[in-house]
């Protein structure tokens, strides 16, 4: 039997290419849902990972208008 890989926090914001902050805002949201909680952490699968890396995704914060003077 082939075990799957798990990742921690650390590890599953590192390979989504966001921070850590963001992925426990995530999980706040909803949007992320990790397999368990082990002490403060979190633990994901890979089909998790593959899921939300292909969630779509928003632009962000719109850049500031710069002002000619």
């Amino acid at each position: 039997m082939e075990s799957e890989k798990l990742f921690d926090t650390r590890e599953a914001a590192t390979a989504l290419g966001i921070s850590g902050s963001m992925l426990r805002y995530l999980i706040a949201i909803g949007q992320a849902k990790p397999l368990r909680k082990i002490g403060l952490g979190w633990v994901f699968d890979a089909a998790e990972i593959e899921r939300l890396r292909d969630r779509p995704q928003k632009g962000g914060r719109p850049k500031k208008q710069e002002v000619d003077q």
